[in-house]
């Protein structure tokens, strides 16, 4: 049997290893936030904002392209899994690198209506 846990790092452990390689050697921090879109009609999509800090500067780029690390694949996976796990319905998360190499990941919710 498959622990869900680990299987969920894993699927973020691949966006940060994209992020990671996006940014260039000389930036002291970076991040990407990844939206994740569900229609009512089963389509899907993924809209990600990636940056990264040179010099105290933020700038704003694309993510490479990696045959091998596919976001538009890898998010709608980790939302289901973890949808599946914990019945979590996050709409974006932000995968962050700090100048320390600390990696955080800091999930976005609905704001529930009364």
């Amino acid at each position: 049997m498959s622990n869900p846990i680990e299987e969920q790092k894993q699927l973020i452990d691949k966006l940060y290893r994209l992020v990671r390689q996006s940014a260039p050697k000389s930036s002291s921090e970076a991040a990407c936030r990844f939206r994740y879109f569900q229609e009512k009609d089963g389509s899907r999509a993924v809209d990600e904002q990636f940056w990264y800090f040179v010099d105290d500067k933020r700038v704003s780029a694309l993510l490479v392209d990696d045959e091998t690390i596919n976001p538009m694949l890898i998010v709608p996976e980790l939302h289901a899994k973890m949808k599946a796990h914990t019945g979590g319905n996050w709409q974006a998360f932000t995968l962050t690198i700090d100048k320390d190499g600390r990696v955080t990941a800091k999930f976005e919710y609905a704001e529930t209506k009364p």
